[in-house]
């Protein structure tokens, strides 16, 4: 199969290339290296992808990607709500823009197959259980982008197969790591400093390994397309923060949680997530329990294969924040991206 991985060269898509090509499909990965942090696509991709820099809200370069192949796969953008925070023109160009022009580019191709990567951070605040029936609550820049890629993806392809991928709050190792997901970052401090950061508590977060975010889009691109929208993680692997951080604590010895206020007032998502219908479809996906994720990145950080975890190739908050203030990355307000900016600026928030 051929495959085009949109954002292909970030923390789910070295992992995905990497399994793809292992399984034997023909993978491209075309991406922006909007952080610029000095990785070589070349080392972070196995030798049998080709890889294209380029820029995901450019409709030309879509085109060209999307054409002769048999799946488009959008996991490109900003990740979280600071870094949304930093520049919503931007978060709404890469988040939201970039996948409506890339599922227009894929229609224009005849492309069997579009998958769009979005967020559990939809569901934002809810009291009880979620699920893909639930009607999105989202919170904050990030989670509106998402929910509207979702909507406007589905009417540009108009009844072509759509994959939408909600995923749980993803940790373990990547070839291109990250260190300011929850558990990652605790993991990574704890082994740093001896010590496990803890602000908050009692919110809720599930959470998916890296490694089996790849084998559940490798899954889902060999079963008969069709429009569907999946959780993507395990009913075991719902947590409260607080939790998170006593398996760290019992994972790394030597170490304590150092606890702050009971709530980050910063981040009100706070949810549980039924993952039944991925579960049904794909029967065992998702079973990397979380103190596997723990042990890697631990690893990985007391055997000095990654720096301080504290450095901004680490966090990609850090990491926009610097390519923002060198310029290397901006809003470009192209005419496409104006017009889809001014969906996002009168989008309808209530349900549908």
């Amino acid at each position: 199969m051929r495959i085009v991985l949109l954002g292909g060269a970030g923390y789910l898509g070295t992992v995905a290339a990497r399994h793809l090509t292992g399984l034997g499909h023909h993978v491209t990965v075309v991406d922006g290296l909007i952080y610029s942090r000095g990785d070589d696509p070349a080392r972070l991709l196995p030798a049998a992808t080709t890889f294209v820099h380029g820029d995901l809200r450019d409709p030309a370069a879509l085109r060209r990607a999307a054409t002769g192949v048999d799946a488009v796969v959008h996991l490109g953008g900003l990740v979280g709500e600071p870094a949304c925070a930093l520049d919503e023109r931007l978060a709404v160009e890469l988040n939201y823009a970039s996948p409506v022009l890339a599922a227009e580019a894929a229609r224009a191709a005849g492309v069997e197959h579009y998958v769009l990567f979005s967020s559990c951070s939809v569901y934002g605040h809810h009291a009880g259980t979620v699920d893909e029936d639930t009607t999105p609550n989202p919170l904050g820049i990030y989670a509106r982008t998402k929910v509207l890629a979702e909507r406007t993806v589905a009417d540009v392809l108009d009844g072509r197969a759509l994959s939408v991928l909600r995923l749980a709050t993803v940790h373990g190792r990547s070839p291109r790591q990250r260190l300011d997901s929850v558990a990652n970052r605790m993991t990574a401090q704890a082994v740093a400093t001896g010590r496990i950061p803890l602000n908050g508590g009692a919110q809720r977060r599930p959470l998916v390994h890296v490694a089996d975010v790849a084998d559940v889009l490798a899954r889902l691109l060999s079963a008969p397309a069709g429009d569907r929208t999946f959780n993507v993680g395990s009913d075991r692997e719902n947590y409260t923060i607080a939790q998170i951080a006593g398996v760290v604590e019992q994972t790394v010895p030597g170490t304590r949680i150092d606890a702050g206020p009971e709530r980050d007032e910063s981040d009100a998502r706070d949810y549980t997530t039924s993952f039944a219908r991925l579960a049904a479809a794909f029967p065992g996906v998702c079973s990397t329990p979380l103190v596997h994720g723990v042990r890697e990145v631990a690893a990985a950080v007391a055997g000095k294969e990654l720096d301080d975890p504290d450095l901004p190739e680490y966090d990609n908050l850090a990491g926009l924040r610097n390519s923002l203030t060198e310029g290397r990355i901006r809003a470009i307000g192209s005419g496409e991206c104006a017009r889809l900016h001014s969906d996002y600026a009168h989008a309808d928030w209530s349900p549908r």
